[in-house]
Formats: structure tokens, C-alpha cells, sequence
């Protein structure tokens, strides 16, 4: 399993520009991200090298921030892999999912399932012949 940073941003210009300014500023690398927006705020969940410590500098810098398990799941660009990975997890509250992507080394997709579905999700994955992304792979 791999920690998330979930981070409220507010949707105005330079908002995106200062937060990976300061995570960059202090050698944090974002490897995987998506954002979700409204007229006014984003919500952008990242994967990061240093999860824990990013953490800190951005509630140290008056950011609201959290971390959350998730599971990335390595899948091959292959026609149907996706489809045939989330067939066998169709059955778990699969509460999001987005793409992991990491200089070409690996390529998967970020999974955050319901906490008591985890060990049951994660049989699942390995029984099925799909890798979980183990560390943060940079």
C-alpha cells in the first residue's frame, strides 16, 4: 500500500504554481497526480517520494492536507487489462480510482477501496496475476 496526499487548493490563479513550488522548493517529487475541480476549489490527490513529510510542509504552510492507503495496481497497456482488473474487483466499493504513471518504469492505476475491503481486495489483485506498486518508485 502506498500513501496519498489529498490537498484542497483554492481555485484562483497561481494557487497550483505556489503548493508545487514549495513541495519542489524542498526536494519532494509529485509522481503521479490527478485534480478534481469546482468553481471554487480543487482537489488534488498526488502520489509523492516523501508522503509524511509533505504532509507537514504543507499544513506548516496553511494547507489543508491529508493522507489516505490507497493501492496502486500494476497493469499493462494491453487491450481489456483494465477492464479485466476492475471485472475482478467489481464486487468492492471502489471509492476512485486514476491513473499512476512513473517515467515509464511502471504504469498502473490508483485504487482507494473501503478500509475493510482491503485484505480482500489485495487477495484478489495477487491471485489474479496483477502486481500491487510496492514503494514509490522514482
Amino acid at each position: 500500500m502506498l500513501k496519498q496526499l489529498t490537498i484542497f487548493l483554492e481555485n484562483k490563479k497561481g494557487s497550483l504554481t505556489e503548493m508545487t513550488r514549495l513541495l519542489s522548493e524542498n526536494s519532494i517529487n509529485i509522481i503521479s497526480f490527478t485534480i478534481a475541480e469546482t468553481s471554487g476549489y480543487g482537489l488534488m490527490r498526488m502520489i509523492v517520494d516523501k508522503p509524511e513529510e509533505a504532509l507537514k510542509l504543507l499544513k506548516e504552510n496553511t494547507y489543508s492536507a491529508s493522507l489516505t492507503d490507497v493501492l496502486v495496481v500494476e497493469i499493462s497497456t494491453n487491450v481489456g487489462t483494465l477492464n479485466k482488473l476492475i471485472e475482478k474487483l467489481e464486487d468492492f466499493d471502489i471509492e476512485y480510482l486514476y491513473v499512476y504513471s512513473n517515467n515509464d518504469k511502471i504504469s498502473g492505476i490508483v485504487l482507494k477501496i473501503n478500509e475493510q475491503m482491503i485484505g480482500e481486495a489485495i487477495k484478489v489483485i495477487n491471485d489474479s496475476g496483477y502486481n500491487l506498486v510496492e514503494d514509490y518508485c522514482i
